[in-house]
């Protein structure tokens, strides 16, 4: 009976096991069921906002990228509008101009246009981005540079340039991209013949009646460049309008340039914004323009339109089909349960990964062409004096070998008069050196920071080189913005610091240009403090503009952010950090109050000699 009442009693046991057994697994796949139909509501809610936050975000980059675009745009062009100020306010330039429409004898006149084309010739040199210059005078005969002699003979006022400045009636005029009436210009453009035309009129000496009008013509390939390097989103072109609607710069078909566009009409209709985007619909596809206009360029009327053409679709069309991955592999996990959800995951991280380094690619390529813009800028600013002092030196010099020359068969010219000619001469070399040796101090500085920062050297630099690279290479923005830096060394200048210099150039041009902007367009003044321990180096920069508040703080140095809204990323000191830790093995913290201004300390141990 044991034996049969054991039996009975393992049978009974069994029974309950398995009921367990069968309860437990309707449990388990009962909440596994919630836990993936939970998972699922909540993955397309999250995706929904990552879908919109991503479209902003998208929104966003267009338009840093567009107003990038612009500005370095506006660069070019004030520089081409700064030299034909420069020509056109050179007193012998006007007075060779109204005597050349004064005089009747025809030797006189050739005399005349020999010495307007060395000046023309003297303003042009080394600018290969000029495809010519040319004065017109007011008895329409064109003059233009260049080694060889080409003055065309037929109907000036028949050109474009010419026909359009006339009949605005204004001192000055940009000529939207077009195909180039003198055939010296076409042959200098390239294969297109295309050119943006600056005019300017040019005054009579002592009075504001014109004499005559300046042309610079502009090589379009320079624009097409400049434009074609850009690196657009996916699905999406680029292109420049002009104020009539027509192409500017269209780098995917230039044969078009100079026509009208149809996207003026979508541009035009409904907005009388100068920037932002807009949603259209053309052909029942949806785009977002993105657009920044240039007004003018130092007073003179451009209207030029830089616009970003994006297809909808392609803005989301990444979260879509990482969507519909992820559903699919949670109704997969059903299946296989977690040790699919946990392979689900590390694919999830991946994809967002990816999509991370691509922002993270757009964000760096942003940030170098805003550095290049900036550079560009100051370039222009810093060289324009040395070389006008140059070119009245040597202009000085040449009259000096033409008075030695006429006095050499001169039998009332003595040997002290001779010597007198020689040592103005040599006076005015003496002049002309210092020039030479700002210009080769910049042009230094600045080669460096045109190189790609991303390479990495076990080289090592002196304190003294970089003091002078920052001061050369900020000096412009500086001044712009009326900050005065004061730089405290109490280190030797000698003392060396392991790794690359164009590095922590860049560091502290980004940490001093945020050091300007925290006065908010304010004089004030900037500390740049040089301490050394026992090991280590100290970098201290200060200003006492607004500060950072509060809210901000605690994110700095952890994630890209900035106080600047719309007008920054936060990338500069974002990159700073990883580069000072990552390059230089130091570290950087920030010390700031709001109202009373933000201290930056960098520590970079020191190279062991």
């Amino acid at each position: 009976m044991l034996k049969i009442h054991e039996k009975k009693s393992l049978d009974y046991l069994g029974d309950i096991n398995e009921k367990k057994a069968r309860a437990v697994w309707k449990v388990s796949l009962g909440v596994l069921l919630i836990v993936m139909i939970s998972i699922s509501i909540l993955g397309f809610i999250s995706f929904r906002m990552i879908s919109a936050s991503i479209q902003k975000n998208s929104m966003t980059s267009s338009i840093q990228l567009v107003k990038q675009t612009a500005q370095n745009i506006e660069t070019i062009l004030s520089d081409i509008d700064r030299l034909a100020v420069a020509i056109t306010l050179d007193g012998k330039l006007n007075e060779l101009v109204n005597n050349f429409n004064l005089s009747d004898n025809e030797h006189e006149k050739a005399e005349y246009s020999r010495h307007i084309r060395e000046i023309m010739n003297i303003y042009a040199v080394n600018r290969e981005d000029i495809a010519d210059m040319a004065v017109v005078t007011d008895t329409m005969e064109y003059i233009s540079s260049g080694e060889l002699i080409i003055d065309y003979q037929g109907d000036v006022s028949s050109f474009n340039a010419v026909k359009l400045f006339r009949e605005s009636g204004k001192d000055s005029l940009w000529v939207d991209t077009y195909i180039a009436d003198a055939g010296s210009t076409y042959k200098s453009t390239g294969s297109f013949g295309q050119v943006i035309t600056f005019v300017k009129k040019i005054n009579a000496p002592e009075s504001n009646e014109s004499c005559g009008m300046l042309i610079i013509n502009y090589k379009e390939s320079y624009l097409y460049q400049l434009i074609s390097d850009i690196k657009v989103p996916e699905g999406s072109e680029i292109y420049i309008l002009g104020k009539n609607g027509n192409y500017v710069m269209n780098i995917y078909d230039r044969t078009l340039n100079g026509d009208y566009s149809q996207y003026d009409l979508y541009l035009r209709d409904g907005t009388t914004l100068n920037s932002g985007s807009i949603n259209r619909t053309i052909d029942d596809e949806d785009y977002i323009f993105t657009f920044e206009t240039i007004q003018q360029i130092n007073e003179t009327p451009l209207e030029w339109r830089v616009f970003l053409k994006t297809e909808a679709a392609s803005v989301t069309k990444g979260i879509i089909d990482v969507g519909m991955k992820i559903f699919f592999l949670g109704l997969a996990g059903v299946t296989f349960g977690f040790i699919f959800s946990v392979f689900l995951i590390r694919r999830y991280n991946l994809l967002m990964d990816k999509k991370y380094n691509e922002r993270h690619s757009i964000l760096m390529e942003q940030e170098r062409l805003a550095s290049l813009g900036q550079l560009i800028g100051g370039i222009a600013h810093n060289f324009k004096t040395p070389i006008m002092s140059i070119a009245d030196g040597l202009e000085a010099i040449k009259e000096l070998a033409l008075e030695y020359d006429r006095s050499i068969e001169n039998e009332n010219v003595k040997e002290s008069d001779h010597h007198r000619i020689a040592a103005e001469m040599r006076e005015w070399v003496k002049k002309i050196r210092p020039y030479c040796a700002y210009m080769s101090d910049i042009i230094s500085a600045v080669k460096g920071q045109a190189v790609n920062c991303n390479e990495s050297s076990v080289g090592s630099f002196a304190i003294k080189d970089l003091i002078n690279r920052v001061q050369i290479l900020m000096n412009h923005e500086l001044k712009k913005n009326q900050c005065n830096t004061n730089i405290f060394n109490r280190v030797d200048e000698m003392t060396e610091i392991r790794g690359e210099i164009n590095n922590l150039v860049q560091v502290m041009n980004n940490l001093i240009s945020n050091a300007i902007e925290a006065y908010r367009g304010k004089p004030g003044n900037i500390d740049v403090i040089f301490e050394k321990t026992s090991k280590e180096l100290e970098i201290t920069v200060r200003d006492y503009g607004c500060g950072i508040p509060e809210r901000v703080k605690n994110k700095l140095l952890k994630e890209m952010i900035t106080t600047k809204s719309d007008k920054g990323t936060g990338i500069g000191l974002y990159i700073s950090y990883s580069t000072i830790k990552g390059k230089f093995a130091g570290s950087m913290h920030i010390e700031s109050e709001e109202g009373k201004g933000t201290l930056v300390k960098i520590i970079i141990p020191l190279t062991k000699k």
